[in-house]
């Protein structure tokens, strides 16, 4: 009874944690929607230049090293070693990332200056503030998860998304009504990050006050060697963090050396920030293309632990295979809808249908990270880490080399092209480095079946957005784009989910697993019995 109870307790907190992350990232990814029509490409461009420097230090507090820190709170049993594991842990965290804000307060100007843009220094400085609270953030998030107390975490999540966006939206109705320079409004915005931080922080302490954490853990003896313990943490938590900072880090590449390359290909350095604010809106709609694939992928990570830890080999197989199989389905759909209706979708969140083709190629990049996030969890969950690191560092190097290069001999589009080279030599490095975890999981017959599908969705929204604009039902080229899309997207659905469903393409364990989908065939009555 006493298993069974702490079994509930963890799959409660689980599907809570899991929840707050999907309603962080949702947050996360909508909010630049109405912040890009308030400030502009070139307020934009200014925003994004500097948000991959917030989106991984937002990635250690939140997700990477919360994950790792659990893991070591749960392997040690006595309670006060597990308070002064946190607090060693904290102790080397507050090192890094007090180096981590002197570098972005005292180098703003050279970091600004390797961006081509000087005047973006105050912008990095106000974000290198919130640095200062990742150790604290990070750390308690880490011990109350692996303490099997996901409140903290979630509620603190939300806290701080909640709090970040709407200061966000408060500066570009500010600078909206305004004429502000957009350097001024980036730099206020940035510090929406050191804001929401703190507050998730006093909501944390608030937290710990009212559980009475053991305060006689000085004089024992650590069960972790430090210079283990700081091994551990750059190896298993940092590529945890390397993971979930995958396209930003591709981003960052894109701050310093997009504007310099468009330079080099022949525009004035404000046209070159235009193009760049314009070609960052891919970055929006493939963060929301990525909330469903990202909590799908978490949320089986306990389930394929578990099987791991028993030697289920076979549920081990089956988790495994369902999970990256309606992933790979689900965002193929995503991208290709969105490529379908990309003009469209790009007047009607963003006011213009300029750069369409950059914008839809990006959006590939749902597809390969939705890959890439299910190969780390499948390999997370058996312990390994190094390859996963290796994978990615490799596809980032390769971004860092050719990315000025693509962008100068082939415009705008090049950065989305240098995006998806580095992304696919993650995907294959994994392969080919866990070909024996990573065997047997993609059915090549079900690709198949799923491209047919595929192309009937395209060519029929394209026939709807062809005959919608032929009705000319609307003056205002918005509203057009709305009807067009309303009246397009559940077209698409029914034909991919119909197409699916005629052509057999999933299994019912499949079809359970899909987001939405598997909740409206339990409605119905559908069970599973089959191992296919």
């Amino acid at each position: 009874m006493k298993n069974r109870s702490r079994r509930q307790l963890v799959l409660k907190g689980t599907l809570l944690l899991t929840v707050a992350s999907f309603v962080a990232k949702l947050l996360s990814a909508v909010y630049r929607i109405p912040f890009q029509n308030m400030v502009g490409n070139i307020g934009f461009y200014v925003y994004q230049q500097i948000y991959p420097i917030y989106g991984i230090g937002m990635t250690f507090a939140l997700t990477g090293l919360p994950v790792f820190i659990s893991k070591l709170v749960v392997d040690t049993k006595d309670p006060r070693d597990q308070v002064g594991l946190a607090i060693r842990i904290q102790n080397i965290l507050i090192v890094v990332c007090l180096v981590a804000f002197c570098i972005l307060q005292f180098a703003a100007g050279f970091i600004a200056g390797k961006m081509d843009d000087p005047r973006l220094a105050p912008v990095v400085q106000s974000v290198s503030w919130m640095f200062l609270f990742v150790p604290f953030l990070s750390t308690w998030r880490g011990y109350f998860q692996g303490k099997m107390e996901m409140r903290p975490t979630a509620y603190s999540q939300v806290i701080e998304q909640v709090v970040r966006v709407s200061s966000i939206l408060l500066v570009g109705y500010w600078a909206f009504k305004s004429t502000v320079s957009p350097y001024r409004m980036g730099q206020l915005a940035m510090l929406s990050a050191p804001i929401a931080g703190l507050i998730a922080l006093l909501f944390i302490l608030i937290w710990m006050k009212s559980r009475s954490l053991p305060t006689n853990w000085r004089n024992r003896r650590p069960t972790i060697e430090t210079r283990l313990l700081i091994k551990r943490i750059l190896l298993e938590g940092g590529t945890l963090c390397l993971v979930s900072a995958v396209m930003l880090l591709l981003q960052l590449a894109d701050s310093f050396s997009v504007v310099s390359g468009l330079r080099s290909f022949g525009y004035s350095l404000v046209a070159a920030q235009n193009i760049k604010g314009i070609y960052d809106r891919s970055q929006t709609l493939v963060q929301l293309g990525q909330v469903l694939s990202i909590a799908s992928a978490t949320a089986v990570l306990p389930g394929l632990v578990l099987a791991n830890k028993h030697r289920q080999d076979v549920t081990f197989q089956h988790v495994a295979a369902t999970n990256l199989r309606t992933n790979l389905a689900v965002s193929l759909a995503m991208s290709v809808g969105l490529a379908a209706l990309m003009p469209q979708i790009n007047r009607l969140l963003f006011a213009s249908s300029e750069l369409n083709l950059t914008i839809s190629l990006y959006c590939i990049s749902i597809v390969l990270t939705s890959v890439l996030m299910t190969y780390n969890v499948i390999l997370q969950s058996k312990d390994n880490y190094l390859r996963t690191m290796i994978a990615i560092l490799a596809g980032f190097l390769i971004k860092v080399l050719v990315n000025q290069l693509f962008v100068a001999h082939f415009g705008i589009i090049g950065a989305s092209l240098a995006t998806l080279l580095s992304l696919m030599v993650m995907v294959l490095l994994m392969n080919l480095l866990s070909r024996k975890e990573l065997a047997k999981l993609i059915s090549f017959k079900q690709l198949g079946k799923l491209a047919v599908v595929l192309v009937t969705m395209f060519i029929a929204v394209r026939t709807t957005v062809f005959g919608i604009n032929l009705a000319d039902l609307a003056d205002n080229p918005r509203i057009a784009a709305l009807l067009v899309v309303c009246a397009a997207i559940p077209i698409g659905v029914i034909i991919f989910f119909a197409g699916c469903r005629l052509l057999d393409v999933f299994t019912v364990r499949e079809w359970l697993a899909i987001p939405f989908v598997g909740k409206f065939l339990k409605i119905k009555g559908v069970t599973t019995h089959e191992n296919r």
